[in-house]
């Protein structure tokens, strides 16, 4: 994979591979991890804070577009060799405070939002997942079928319970049931 000049200017480039190895170098594994052994480390802390980043990457890096930014991330994911199932796995069942809490601020509903998507993010994430991929579309329907059904079911049973709904046996009577069905408008 090669950087676009355009994107990354050279010198930006040339910069950050040297963050990146110092990133890398600063590592010091001495056991293989198996993905079901990290997802059930032993922490309620992030093992890397603002200071260990402080010392990696170049002191303006937060100051670089959200675009370079993500890219940045999602290059990192891939060298680690992370699946996305791997890590969103790991986002979405840790126990630690930090992730927890943007966890619970993404799953969050805004009333007040400028947009359906910013209102409630996991709508955003699954229609950009219903749209740009037509060939999940079949395994999304049936993992929300559940749901659906859940819904409708609530939904049935409120009708039924709902008292201005309900026939009452005594105003029940043969010449009320003849008049709607024998002499239909």
């Amino acid at each position: 994979m090669t950087a676009n000049p355009e994107i990354y200017p050279p010198e930006m480039i040339m910069s950050h591979l040297g963050h990146t190895t110092r990133f890398i170098q600063s590592f010091r594994i001495t056991e293989t991890f198996e993905a079901s052994s990290v997802f059930n480390m032993p922490t309620d802390k992030l093992l890397y804070d603002d200071r260990h980043w402080q010392e990696i990457l170049e002191k303006d890096i937060c100051k670089i577009s959200l675009e370079r930014k993500l890219h940045l991330i999602f290059t990192l994911v891939m060298f680690l060799q992370i699946s996305v199932a791997q890590l969103l796995h790991f986002i979405f069942t840790s126990d630690i405070k930090e992730v927890r809490g943007r966890v619970a601020r993404f799953s969050g509903y805004t009333p007040t939002a400028t947009s359906k998507e910013v209102e409630f993010p996991p709508r955003m994430v699954f229609g950009a997942w219903h749209n740009n991929f037509p060939k999940a579309r079949a395994q999304l329907h049936k993992m929300i079928q559940p749901c659906t059904i859940e819904m409708v079911l609530d939904e049935s049973d409120k009708l039924i319970g709902d008292k201005e709904l309900q026939v009452k046996m005594k105003d029940l009577t043969l010449s009320s049931l003849s008049g709607h069905f024998c002499n239909p408008k």
